[in-house]
């Protein structure tokens, strides 16, 4: 009994998505090894929707359970795993009542008062990857957060549903990369 006990513990807390880990930024990569590819495809892929282009060898993951309204505020992610390569990218895909300018955030701390923010001038993998990063990190920590949209701020990731698909999907594309 205490051995079934002990299989289903592990079993559970090896299946917990790692929201509460911290991130090494020279761990940060693009590279993705078999095992993490086989790993996302048996364990994580079916949460996700597929697009597949086998035309440029890539195919693009969107968690299923993200917003999909163009006028609701949010900053969706997709997973672009590059077989020729075997790398993957950050794609960040804000709805249309975001635009795809820059991306300037501001997260406050509901119980200290902190303010920090996130910029993204470039759309490079580079840039991506720094800001999801900046992000999840302050998700994890309990900020939220406001975007400015034209010379406005307004509320961005504010309900449970928009923070769940931003930091899971962060953290499906830390363990396909080794970072976690």
């Amino acid at each position: 009994m205490k051995r079934i006990a002990f299989l289903l513990f592990l079993i559970i807390t090896g299946c917990k998505i790692d929201d509460d880990k911290t991130i090494d930024r020279d761990k940060l990569t693009f590279k993705i090894g078999t095992d993490t590819q086989l790993f996302f495809k048996n364990v994580r892929q079916s949460y996700y929707d597929l697009e597949e282009n086998k035309a440029a060898k890539f195919n693009v993951f969107r968690f299923s359970d993200r917003s999909k309204n163009p006028e609701e505020r949010v900053l969706n992610l997709a997973i672009v795993v590059n077989y020729l390569q075997d790398e993957a990218y950050l794609l960040i895909e804000p709805s249309e009542a975001i635009g795809n300018e820059n991306i300037e955030l501001r997260a406050q701390h509901p119980n200290n008062g902190d303010v920090k923010g996130a910029i993204l001038n470039e759309m490079n993998r580079e840039a991506m990857l720094n800001f999801c990063t900046d992000v999840y990190e302050l998700l994890v920590q309990g900020y939220q957060f406001e975007i400015k949209v034209g010379e406005e701020w307004r509320p961005v990731l504010d309900n449970h549903e928009a923070k769940e698909a931003f930091r899971i999907t962060v953290s499906d594309y830390y363990r396909l990369t080794r970072v976690f």
